[in-house]
């Protein structure tokens, strides 16, 4: 049985060579991923965040001021930058160079330093990323708590951050 309108197709050549409609390149290639254009244009610092004059003014202050707050709260709707700020704080944070020129919070960050790409892609272990609208039971602020109490740091900065709200904790280093 044949759909109206397609020509049909001789007994010798399977229906799977031609397929009506538009011609959408083929498969995919092997090893290549595909990126939301969102993620493949996301800010990467906070000279480039448009339309958050106001956190990247705060940050600024703070650093340069060297009164860093234990927490930052970033809220908003959908779509308005707060996992992208979030991210850009936690590698301000964490920023090192691998020569040891640059060892601490530091608002410019012209070069990627040792922990920006696991921090940018969501891999660095003292950056815990989640959801707040999901994590909103004891039993879930427990868990956060413990596992930021009891992870081993790969820094001395444990940054903690969600869609909803940031809360970047310093350790403390305490004498051995």
């Amino acid at each position: 049985m044949t759909d109206a309108g397609a020509p049909s197709m001789p007994p010798d050549v399977p229906d799977s060579t031609d397929q009506s409609g538009f011609d959408l390149g083929g498969p995919p290639e092997a090893g290549k991923h595909y990126r939301v254009l969102a993620r493949k244009y996301r800010p990467s610092s906070f000279e480039d965040l448009i339309g958050q004059d106001a956190v990247v003014r705060t940050v600024s202050n703070a650093f340069e001021t060297g009164r860093i707050p234990q927490a930052w709260i970033l809220t908003g709707v959908r779509g308005v930058g707060k996992t992208t700020t979030a991210r850009i704080l936690a590698r301000a944070l964490n920023y090192e160079l691998p020569d040891g020129s640059v060892k601490g919070p530091t608002i410019h960050m012209p070069v990627p330093g040792v922990h920006c790409q696991a921090i940018m892609e969501s891999r660095h272990m003292d950056v815990l990323e989640m959801d707040a609208a999901s994590h909103t039971g004891v039993d879930d602020v427990r868990q956060i708590n413990d596992s930021v109490r009891y992870a081993r740091p790969a820094r001395a900065t444990r940054s903690t951050s969600s869609t909803k709200s940031t809360c970047s904790r310093r350790r403390r280093s305490t004498p051995s």
